[in-house]
Formats: structure tokens, C-alpha cells, sequence
């Protein structure tokens, strides 16, 4: 007998049967690495249980919605990046009856150095598609710390602004990051929050999450390491 079940019942299913996902993805943070949850790492979890329930999805389309490039100064000179954000629609197909689907509309932010920041925010869209559909529990929850938009970003190198006493801040960004790469070894949801915010931004370690949001690690810093 053929299977009856509209696509809400099929998602609702493979929902019930896929409660979280490993964390495979090995994320270079300077001296530490990290564990985070890569594309992979989802369509693994997400494939055979889709294909087990009818249900077959896929990005319909793709829309670049905002572009540019980011430019920072450090010590070591000017650092160029490529920004790109784009707008998926992911589709979920009842493949017993394919006029039957959901649309999901996500988005993904690219940052590199080259020519990889189109494939970082499509990936990036892809995945938080699956997740977000599926509700899959991965321990990561942005709303535990604020964040900052990648359009803060400044030009030229930042110095530290002096507080109401005559004293700064903030330490320059190369002590910032090493206060927070060694807090973070010591305490899992900070590590678990870095690392998805570099993974967000596209960033290869916290030092190059500092030069596309200082912000977003001044408000770290201020938070774990300001004692």
C-alpha cells in the first residue's frame, strides 16, 4: 500500500527520529581546535531518515541579497576580504506526490580572504536549513550571548577608546584574543559559542573573527575576561 501521509506528517516524523547531531567538524582556533557541526555532518544524520520517510529537499533558489568587500588594517598590513550574503529557498518534496512541499527561506554569510564566499554562505544556508526544518539539537544557542552584525566591521586598525576614568577599554585585539582562546579551553559553552560564530563569519580562527567583527570579541572579552 502505497504511503498516505502528507508532508507535514513525513517531517513530523523524520523530526521525532532525528534528536541531535555529532560534532565532527575539527575548527583550527590558533592553539586549540574545536568541535562544531559541519554540512557534513548534518545531510549524514538527515539523508537515509528523509529517504526512509519519502522526503527529498534541496536549496530551489539562490539570491545574493548584499556584497562587498571588507577591508581591516592590522600590524601585518591590509587585509582584504569578500563578504556575500545569500537568500536560500530550501525545498522539502513529499516524493509520493511532488506538487506537495515546503518552502524554507535561509541565509548564509560568506567571509574569505579568495574566491571561497559564495560556497561558505550557501553552505552555511544549506545546513541552518536541515537544522532549523528538522529542529535538530546541536547545543548551540545564539540567543545566550549578543551578537553583532558583520556590517559593523571598521575600516582601518581600531585602537582602544578610553573609559569614563581616563583608562581603555579594551586591550588591543591581539591581547583580547589571547584572553579568550584561554578562557575558552576551560569552559565548553564559550567554546561552543566561538566556534559557532567562526563558523558563521567564515573565520579560520578568533583572530581572523576579530578582524571581520571586533565587536562581537571586544563584547566576549568584556564579558569572560573584564575580572
Amino acid at each position: 500500500m502505497a504511503d498516505q501521509r502528507n508532508i507535514f506528517q513525513r517531517m513530523s516524523a523524520i523530526t521525532s527520529e532525528i534528536s541531535t547531531v555529532a560534532k565532527n567538524l575539527n575548527v583550527d582556533a590558533g592553539k586549540s581546535s574545536y568541535k562544531a557541526v559541519g554540512e557534513a555532518d548534518v545531510l549524514a544524520a538527515v539523508k537515509p531518515i528523509e529517504a526512509k520517510h519519502g522526503v527529498y529537499s534541496y536549496p530551489v533558489s539562490r539570491t545574493i541579497t548584499d556584497s562587498g568587500e571588507m577591508v581591516s588594517t592590522t600590524k601585518y598590513g591590509e587585509r582584504k576580504q569578500l563578504f556575500m550574503r545569500v537568500e536560500t529557498v530550501y525545498r522539502f518534496v513529499n516524493i509520493d506526490k511532488p506538487d506537495e512541499y515546503i518552502d524554507i527561506t535561509t541565509y548564509g554569510d560568506g567571509v574569505d580572504t579568495q574566491d571561497k564566499a559564495p560556497g561558505k554562505a550557501m553552505t552555511y544556508g544549506d545546513k541552518y536549513a536541515l537544522l532549523k526544518a528538522y529542529k535538530i539539537q546541536t547545543g548551540d544557542d545564539p540567543d545566550q550571548n549578543a551578537s553583532e552584525d558583520l556590517s559593523g566591521v571598521k575600516r582601518g586598525k581600531q585602537t582602544a577608546q578610553p573609559d569614563k576614568a581616563g583608562q581603555p577599554a579594551y586591550p588591543e585585539a591581539e591581547a583580547m584574543v589571547k584572553d579568550i582562546s584561554e578562557y575558552i579551553k576551560k569552559h565548553k559553552t564559550a567554546n561552543e559559542y566561538i566556534t559557532g560564530m567562526m563558523e558563521k563569519a567564515g573565520a579560520r580562527d578568533i583572530t581572523e573573527l576579530a578582524f571581520t567583527n571586533e565587536a562581537l570579541v571586544k563584547a566576549c572579552w568584556n564579558k569572560w575576561c573584564n575580572k
